[in-house]
């Protein structure tokens, strides 16, 4: 028999039966989904309960302790209790956080000790879908005056060494002394106590004879060098309060580009670099390089600390201009921590001189020796730059003009050497300096008179270099291989050039200064 025959039997219309079974279906589902939310409800307020009684017997537990037991493995004040545990009820893991603290709540016209009693605050979290944390506080007093009497107390200040402003959350460590090292971080206002602490040990000799207050924020923040863990060290006798304030900052970055005036892109020349901090003490660190981008994190081996004062950045680079820009570093502290100094070069008029480096005696390059170039009509400062794997070095550089460049060469193991170069405008300078083998000494020639121009020649080699005498009438030949010599000196000048006397015959020994007189 159908649906439709059986509800005709009935009196129903087959609508009203179809209209009928979906009412049922509709509170069947109700009735399920309530018995869901009860289970639910049943089974959140059972993890709930759990957590109380985790929560209140640890306090029991607390309470129970011998009161100098009563803290942190590791934290302030020191003791038993680990700062977080699991612990598993019933299929259920619940994590307990505890943490101890020392009340400063001193009775009215009662010295002040930090120490009076100590509040022990149990967080319990369950692990589980809809589970809240529960928190509990006690507290627990001493249980005599001897418990908290003679004790010393550390008050940490950690602030921005440039802006002055408390820094939250920072970890703060306190050890080296007579208590356990301890560690907490600190508040809103940036301070932390350490308060119960035992006395310093009496004898200056003992190791233990100062505390020492540390501060361990990570990168990109550093301590202030004046506030460093060897200089924040103090004795502390019975009931002494120590405050110290630890300056912190964010470690600055210094770039710097090097970009052609003209094309904008970075310059592939040779250049030296040098970022200086500012004064009084001050710091400066060189980098060389044809990348044309430079940075520095630390000058001079110390990490940068930003100021309000200016940094200064000199550029120094062939075939350009040198230039210079100062500033504050960074700008948009300490959201920023990166100063870029962008250099737009210009290019001067120039020529090339290359230098290559070989033995006087095999006549192979020498790879360890290093260049110098200075003087010239423009007087440049000493430009010093090292040879590559074959010996060879080049220098963009100004016209020499009418005064020639003075170049030098030097190495590990072998005697100096020195000549005069010429440079053109648009043209390549190629020069060969042969160094000799040896170990070294000094030829000292002796004029009779200050301001004399003597000379010194390599009768082997490459050296060829002339200096004015001092004020006692002498001049000093120093880094010199062991050999012959011929000494001049000057007797006048023609058209800008000296005339040189006819010469003597110096020698120059190893380890040995040997002097000379030329008429």
């Amino acid at each position: 028999m159908t649906a439709r025959r059986r509800a005709r039997q009935a009196g129903f219309s087959y609508m009203e039966v179809l209209i009928g079974i979906a009412v049922l279906a509709l509170v069947a589902g109700g009735l399920a989904q309530g018995l869901a939310s009860t289970s639910g409800s049943l089974g959140a307020s059972k993890v709930q309960s759990t957590a109380t009684k985790i929560a209140a017997a640890k306090a029991d537990q607390a309470h129970r302790m011998p009161y100098e037991d009563l803290g942190l493995q590791g934290g302030s004040p020191p003791g038993d209790i680990p700062a977080l545990v699991v612990e598993r009820v019933e299929g259920i893991d619940y994590e307990v956080a505890t943490d101890v603290e020392y009340v400063d709540d001193p009775a009215l016209g009662q010295p002040r000790t930090y120490v009076n009693y100590k509040k022990v605050t149990i967080t319990v979290t369950p692990r589980t879908d809809g589970g809240s944390p529960y928190t509990q506080t006690t507290i627990v007093a001493p249980p005599a005056i001897g418990a908290i009497a003679g004790k010393a107390t550390i008050i940490v200040t950690v602030i921005d060494a440039l802006t002055d402003q408390p820094i939250t959350g920072a970890p703060v460590t306190v050890d080296r002394s007579t208590s356990p090292t301890q560690t907490r971080a600190t508040g809103d206002d940036g301070k932390v106590v350490f308060a119960g602490l035992e006395p310093s040990a009496l004898n200056p000799t003992d190791p233990r004879y100062k505390y020492r207050v540390s501060v361990n924020l990570g990168a990109p923040w550093v301590t202030h060098p004046d506030d460093s863990p060897d200089r924040a060290q103090q004795h502390l006798a019975a009931a002494q309060t120590w405050q110290v304030t630890i300056r912190v900052f964010k470690q600055a970055t210094i770039v710097a580009n090097l970009r052609d005036a003209a094309t904008g892109q970075l310059i592939t020349e040779y250049a030296q670099v040098v970022a200086s901090t500012p004064g009084p003490d001050v710091l400066s660190d060189v980098q060389a390089g044809t990348e044309g981008a430079f940075t520095w994190d630390r000058i001079n081996g110390t990490p940068i600390q930003p100021s309000l004062s200016n940094f200064r950045v000199d550029a120094l680079a062939d075939c350009y201009l040198p230039a210079s820009i100062s500033r504050p570093v960074p700008t948009g502290y300490p959201t920023s921590t990166t100063e870029v100094f962008d250099f737009a070069l210009r290019r001067i008029v120039s020529g090339d001189l290359q230098v290559f480096v070989r033995d006087a005696s095999t006549g192979a390059a020498i790879p360890t020796a290093d260049v110098q170039v200075s003087g010239g009509q423009s007087n440049i400062r000493p430009r010093v730059r090292s040879v590559d794997a074959s010996g060879f070095v080049r220098f963009c550089i100004e016209p020499s003009g009418s005064v020639n460049y003075v170049v030098s060469a030097a190495a590990p193991g072998y005697g100096a050497g020195s000549l005069l170069a010429v440079v053109r405008q648009g043209e390549t300078t190629s020069i060969v300096m042969s160094l000799v083998p040896s170990a070294t000494g000094t030829v000292r020639l002796v004029a009779g008179a200050a301001n004399r121009l003597v000379r010194l020649q390599a009768l082997r080699g490459t050296y060829d270099a002339s200096q004015i005498t001092n004020q006692f009438g002498r001049a000093d030949f120093t880094g010199l291989a062991a050999g012959d010599y011929m000494a001049y000196i000057a007797t006048g000048f023609a058209g800008g050039e000296p005339t040189w006397s006819s010469g003597k015959v110096v020698r120059a020994r190893a380890g040995r200064l040997l002097s000379y007189t030329v008429p």
